[in-house]
């Protein structure tokens, strides 16, 4: 045991099938308070659903508050789309809405893929946490409530399908999705406008996140083995904050102005960078022009 050590730190847990994110930030809380003998606070960096399994990214203390910058790392995905049905929830877990016997071609899929690279719109899904007039969507569903998500953009790095599972007359029953996307895609959308665009329906059946950010699937730790030997695995702020942005080491007085809410010069050109003062992390700057000012403290 470390007793009485606040622990400022990141980790990926791999997440099993079944679990809630915050069901796996309660585990882990738990299990790091015990080991360093101290209450630990912890929160997760971009929820992953109980459907889904894979890097689940975990902020320690301080280390917490680094979700905004996370949030907007590129993610991927390996998913499984099936074609036939579509559901309320656009996953295998909902209620089926709706089926058809149009299944698609492999080379029709291949040519819709084209369409859902780059900069696109998708209406996420009604299951989901996104915020309606200060309700959770996926609370106003499951009361039953009319309401819409209106559309929004989303960036989709690379797409790729494999794994085509075959039917007896060679149409396509379901295939294996690989995604790279930017922050706020949606892959049970995505499965759904897919199949849409093949003039079918689908919905999304299996789904794993295999990165976020600089945090790929042999970076990440078993839930159970974290539970058991929570202090292993732990990625210091300092380490997170140089994989993740543009950086700067300020002088003492520079830095006392930052922390004191001063507008400084940090001799810097980049929008948003980490700040540090002798090899510790002092928090995250922005600023245009040479002016900064300190928006994410990560210091006493």
């Amino acid at each position: 045991m470390i007793p009485q050590t606040k622990i400022d730190a990141l980790v990926a847990i791999d997440k099993p099938k079944g679990l809630t994110s915050s069901d796996v930030v309660v585990r882990c809380r738990g299990a790091l308070s015990r080991a360093t003998g101290i209450k630990q606070k912890c929160g997760h960096m971009g929820t992953l659903d109980p459907i889904a399994d894979g890097v689940l990214v975990l902020g320690f203390g301080r280390a917490a508050r680094l979700f905004d910058v996370m949030q907007h790392k590129t993610k991927e995905y390996r998913a499984r789309l099936e074609f036939g049905r579509e559901t309320d929830t656009l996953d295998s877990e909902g209620k089926v809405v709706a089926t058809t016997e149009v299944l698609p071609t492999e080379e029709a899929i291949k040519n819709a893929l084209r369409a859902f690279t780059g900069t696109i719109t998708q209406i996420p899904p009604k299951y989901s946490a996104l915020n309606v007039n200060g309700v959770r969507a996926y609370d106003l569903a499951r009361k039953g409530k009319d309401f819409e998500i209106p559309q929004r953009s989303v960036t989709v790095y690379s797409l790729t399908a494999d794994g085509f599972e075959y039917t007896r007359n060679g149409t396509v029953g379901a295939l294996t999705l690989d995604t790279v996307c930017g922050s706020g895609t949606y892959i049970r959308s995505l499965c759904r406008d897919i199949a849409a665009s093949v003039g079918s329906l689908g919905c999304m059946t299996e789904l794993r996140r295999t990165r976020c950010g600089f945090f790929g699937e042999t970076d990440s730790i078993p839930l159970e083995s974290f539970l058991s030997d929570p202090l292993s695995g732990l990625v210091p702020v300092e380490y997170a904050l140089r994989k993740l942005l543009p950086c700067v080491d300020t002088d003492d007085k520079t830095t006392f102005m930052l922390k004191n809410g001063r507008i400084c010069d940090i001799g810097s050109d980049d929008k948003i960078c980490a700040v540090f003062n002798n090899g510790s992390a002092v928090g995250i700057a922005e600023g245009t022009r040479g002016k900064y000012k300190l928006t994410t403290r990560l210091c006493e």
